[in-house]
């Protein structure tokens, strides 16, 4: 089931972001993400008690950018990315997010959502892997979500 995160999420949320993120990626820490349920919208798919997975918006800019989206290793591949992904592009007419370009997976999961890739962005993670900026509008897209249900949060 997809929700808003609240704060008692917070440990549980950072044990998740441990679990998926090494070192080299910064994971959130509990406070960090305190902060980001107060301040930002945070989304989490949660299954007999236990979040497997979220999804993380930063809402305070003109163009809402997806700033982390995560999935337990244990719960990957029966569809909690695309049931996250999809609340969040239900939710808002334009997204953008930074992706690492050796991480083929999410980036066609992004255009199969109609996500497009824009600029290439040298040595944008700390491990010095590139990134790429994808941009999202539901004016342009031709998007998956026509077979996902609208979800209000």
């Amino acid at each position: 089931m997809i929700e808003r995160a609240n704060l008692d999420d917070a440990s549980e949320l950072s044990r998740l972001e441990n679990e998926v993120f090494d070192k080299f990626n910064s994971p959130l820490s509990k406070r960090s993400f305190a902060y980001h349920i107060r301040k930002n919208l945070l989304l989490i798919f949660r299954q007999n008690g236990e979040i497997l997975g979220y999804v993380l918006v930063f809402i305070y800019l003109k163009t809402p950018r997806i700033y982390s989206l995560a999935v337990s290793p244990k719960a990957r591949g029966k569809g909690i990315g695309k049931a996250l992904l999809a609340a969040i592009t239900a939710k808002f007419d334009t997204l953008r997010l930074e992706v690492r370009t050796d991480n083929q997976k999410a980036i066609n999961l992004y255009e199969s959502f109609g996500f497009k890739k824009g600029k290439i962005l040298p040595h944008y993670y700390d491990d010095g892997c590139d990134g790429i900026e994808m941009k999202f509008s539901k004016i342009t897209s031709k998007s998956a979500l026509k077979e996902t249900k609208r979800t209000k949060f």
